[in-house]
Parts: structure tokens; sequence; C-alpha cells
């Protein structure tokens, strides 16, 4: 909490950058510029990962109140937080004609004092921006924000060639033909002709090797011998725990 005004929370995220920022934000009235308690610069920021920025921003803005009637003072000192946002930059997440806040007296009327904005790391994943809760007591509605995870593209199966089970290729290719070649060759018949071959030889091949689909976290740079070592890491490591007599 920066003197009461901003407070961030870091954590993991499903992402490529597996890191979330989500900064609140309070803004308290002031008398000397930039007429709020903190200074935009230091709540819009650039990240390379995910930022989240939300909170009562007390500031009145056409691009969230439309139908607002705003004073030449009101424009300006919302105008600077909002420069400073698109300029990083920050999406508003606000659908516009949705007010937030609404005030229990008769004579105030409905707002948007509640913005959230999203930086264009995290954009994309932010799936909806909605007030669909009951009030919670206070004139300030709870706004949520769903997003969805990233779509984890598994790579392809492809052949584990380490596996071939060499004896049945070899009984296969004893047996194998290739496809007579064109009695009046032309380039395009020639073409077709190795494209054939070539796929039933491929088909061949990998009818006799199981497949492997490498996951998201795999290490290309593992190999066997590591894994026989890491065993053998734990096997000794776990010794000392279950004798825990003094070595002599």
């Amino acid at each position: 909490m920066l003197s009461g005004d901003v407070f961030s929370l870091e954590g993991l995220l499903g992402t490529p950058h597996h890191s979330l920022r989500v900064t609140s934000v309070y803004l308290l009235r002031t008398n000397r510029p930039p007429y709020r308690s903190i200074a935009p610069e230091r709540i819009f920021s650039f990240l390379a990962y995910p930022h989240l920025v939300l909170g009562d921003f007390n500031l009145h803005h056409p691009l969230a109140d439309p139908c607002r009637s705003l004073s030449e003072r009101e424009f300006t000192i919302a105008t600077r937080y909002f420069d400073a946002a698109f300029d990083v930059p920050f999406h508003l997440l606000n659908t516009p004609w949705v007010y937030t806040r609404f005030p229990f007296d008769t004579v105030s009327q409905p707002s948007v004092l509640d913005r959230a904005f999203a930086n264009t790391a995290l954009a994309p994943l932010v799936s909806s921006w909605d007030t669909p809760l009951p009030s919670t007591g206070s004139d300030h509605v709870p706004c949520v924000i769903a997003l969805k995870p990233p779509r984890i593209m598994l790579r392809p199966p492809t052949p584990h060639w380490a596996l071939l089970d060499l004896d049945a290729v070899g009984k296969a290719l004893d047996t194998f033909s290739v496809l007579p070649h064109p009695a009046r060759p032309t380039p395009n018949s020639r073409s077709r002709w190795f494209d054939i071959s070539s796929s039933c030889l491929t088909s061949l091949l990998t009818s006799h090797a199981p497949c492997k689909r490498p996951c998201p976290r795999s290490k290309p740079w593992w190999s066997p011998r590591l894994s026989s070592l890491r065993r053998d890491y734990h096997k000794f490591a776990r010794i000392p725990r279950l004798d825990p007599s003094p070595l002599m």
C-alpha cells in the first residue's frame, strides 16, 4: 500500500509470462496538481507481463460515461490519467453506459467512478467486464472481471524413431516396391511419381514407430543418462533420512 492509494499484488498466471500484477487504486481529491492523491505516472507503468489496474479513480470521463455532462476542469483532470494509461498502453475494460456508483441521496446522479484497465499482455485474456452481483451495502457495486486461460497448443505427435521396430521394418522393406516410373515422363508426372513413392515409404516407416507427443514443459536436452543419475541421486539422498544415526 502506497500512501493509502495504490496496492499491488503479483501472482502466478498460466500464461507464457507466468506472472500477473493486480494494482488496486483509490484516488482522493487534493488541492494541488494532479488534483488527485497520486500521479498517473505512478499508476500506469510498462510491464512485459499481464498487468491489471482497477479501483475507485474518482474521475469522470466520456469514454466510460458518455451521457455525463463534464466541466472543463473534470475533463482535464481525467484526461491526464487516461492519456497516461493509453500511452503505456492500457485498454479500458469498462462497458460504456454501465454505472458503478449509485448514491444513496436523491440529488446526485449515478456515475462511473470505478475503472479497470488491462495492458496489452493481459487484454487478450480478458473475457468480460460486468456488474452482475447485487449491492453489498455500499454506494459502489462490485465489478466482475473474467479472465480466460490461454489455450495451450500441444505440438502434434511425432514418430519416436529411437523405438523403431527394425526387424519389422526390414521385413516390410523386403516386400516394398516402388511404383512404376511413368512411360512418358514430364516434369509434373515425375514430381507426382516421386511424391507418391516417398509418401508410401514414409508411411511404412511411421507405421512401425510409436508416436510421442511432447508436453509444453518437455526438456529437449534431457537424456536417459540424466534420468539414471537423477534416480541415483534421490536413492542416496534418502539413506540419511531413513537412518538418522551419526556418521563415523
